[in-house]
């Protein structure tokens, strides 16, 4: 309905919400749109009973002047644009989309805080990952024996650094050339920081990963 609400330009308040039913009408003076529902057996399912879409409230009131599309409405119509990672869908691009699809403006933040919202809702916040980091390493550890996993956290155990190589690529360097590459890349989340990686070359002439760490920076520390 929220949706619904910021393609159709106008705004609407809860009359009634419980767990047996959940109406609605528009915020507008003595306005005929209502909308009424009622659950059925199941306490996540209701089912529609009645629904007057007609408003008799002014186009130009300030119900439709003060409506402002929010960025979790607009997020969840988005994200079919970011299931794929290797997609780049812009803010710009969604203020252009939003606008042709259904004639909504919206401002560079706006969009902004749109494409945020569709990010979380697929991949989870940023900081809820770096809460996951401890356990998974652990489990990485214990799952292959040998490797090498390293955490370092702040005095006010926040994320610092980390180190990762698997014990296959420890032991996969025995039997390959005595060339490594390095490389990095910025990380783009809010939290920014580098990755840098190291690899080599086996007999078959296919790469093979040996370690890879998150830094803050790229320098000849955080190399070593």
């Amino acid at each position: 309905m929220k949706n619904y609400s910021v393609m159709n330009k106008f705004q609407f308040r809860v009359k009634r919400s419980s767990a047996r039913s959940y109406c609605l009408v528009c915020v507008g003076d003595n306005c005929t749109w209502h909308f009424k529902s009622t659950n059925i057996n199941d306490p996540a399912s209701f089912k529609v009973r009645k629904f007057n879409s007609l408003h008799t409230c002014s186009l130009m009131d300030n119900t439709y002047i003060q409506c402002k599309p929010t960025a979790t409405v607009v997020g969840s119509m988005v994200i079919p644009k970011y299931v794929d990672p290797k997609t780049i869908y812009t803010p710009k691009d969604i203020q252009t989309d939003i606008l042709s699809q259904h004639n909504v403006n919206l401002t560079y933040m706006q969009a902004w805080r749109t494409k945020e919202k569709a990010l979380e809702f697929l991949r989870g916040h940023p900081a809820d990952s770096y809460n996951r980091l401890p356990s998974y390493l652990y489990i990485l550890e214990k799952t292959y024996l040998v490797s090498v996993v390293k955490l370092q956290m702040t005095d006010d155990d926040c994320f610092l650094y980390a180190f990762i190589s698997l014990s296959t690529s420890i032991k996969g360097w025995e039997y390959c050339r005595p060339v490594v590459v390095v490389d990095g890349t910025f990380l783009k989340s809010a939290y920014r920081g580098i990755m840098l990686t190291t690899s080599t070359m086996d007999a078959t002439c296919s790469i093979l990963p040996l370690a890879y760490t998150v830094v803050d920076s790229e320098n000849d520390a955080s190399w070593k």
